[in-house]
């Protein structure tokens, strides 16, 4: 059971105390262990908001004495979130009645933040499907604008939707390579012809990060990059975009202006892409995005 990080415990339903392995403490963020482990004591690391339908399933259970069996978010002793998966199994006492329920315990979180993941990039694919046309057409726009021959219109194009494509496979690349920043936004930009000059790239000092947090990053940098050219700066001739990248304090810290372009509205309301922008990094950074009247404003903040 510990090989497996079981943790093991057995309640005793009058006296609500319960007996149980180390492990069973280590998930709750006790590392070395309790002198004591009461039901109690379990339902106040529950999530408020989960408490009532895991102590609804309990007292089920013992009234019909069948499984008690259910996942719930946790907080630890150490102030973390996490996930378990509990089951226990009435035992009857003299009378017959249950006297007392034994289980285990097992920590799910990785599994719930691979599940989260997964829902976000499955609603990133559909949002980015939506939004891909748009995107293609801005490309053979701008594509055409400089092209002499269609032989040269051909070129141009295929390139940058080969661009567009590397750029999109980010999401789904290896999560244990690395890239820097820049050359994840650097992806981004070459994919749509005419703007590298128009977005100024300050890189005062960087470092490569894996392929789990370049994903993420590279949700909201497409998303920044293709809201700019629809409805932001990069929307219009005059506008520009200014991005620096400077690693502080063990940080990355990524900040992206907008300026020249339509008149933002103060007002607008959060849509899917606004969304996506907060939800992308996870556990693995922070953004501030704001909208001033002036430009669209981002703060990312990674940890390598």
């Amino acid at each position: 059971m510990n090989t497996a990080h079981i943790g093991i415990w057995e309640l005793d339903l009058e006296s609500g105390h319960a007996s149980r392995n180390h492990h069973h403490d280590r998930i709750f963020g006790y590392h070395e262990g309790l002198a004591e482990w009461t039901y109690d004591k379990f339902i106040e690391h529950v999530v408020p908001e989960q408490r009532e339908e895991v102590d609804r399933l309990q007292k089920d259970a013992i009234a019909s004495g069948v499984e008690w069996a259910f996942d719930c978010a946790i907080i630890t002793a150490d102030g973390e979130r996490k996930w378990i998966s509990a089951a226990g199994r009435p035992l009857a006492g003299p009378g017959g009645d249950p006297a007392k329920l034994i289980g285990h315990v097992i920590d799910i979180s990785e599994t719930k933040e691979r599940e989260a993941r997964l829902s976000l990039l499955t609603e990133e694919l559909n949002h980015r499907v939506r939004n891909m046309l748009s995107v293609i057409k801005s490309i053979v726009r701008l594509s055409a604008r400089k092209a002499n021959t269609v032989n040269d219109f051909a070129t141009a194009l295929e390139g940058r939707v080969a661009s567009l494509a590397r750029s999109h496979s980010l999401m789904v690349a290896d999560a244990s390579a690395k890239l820097c920043p820049s050359e994840i936004l650097q992806e981004e930009l070459a994919a749509i012809p005419g703007i590298e000059d128009r977005v100024d790239v300050q890189i005062i000092n960087e470092e490569a990060i894996t392929g789990a947090v370049g994903q993420g990053l590279s949700l909201v940098l497409h998303e920044l990059v293709t809201n700019a050219l629809k409805y932001g700066a990069l929307s219009g001739k005059e506008g520009n975009v200014s991005v620096c990248i400077e690693e502080v304090d063990g940080q990355i810290k990524i900040a992206w202006r907008e300026c020249g372009g339509p008149r933002v509205d103060t007002e607008r309301k959060a849509g899917f892409g606004s969304s996506l922008i907060a939800q992308a990094l996870s556990g693995h950074g922070k953004v501030d995005l704001r909208y001033p009247v002036s430009g669209v404003e981002c703060d990312i903040s990674l940890t390598p």
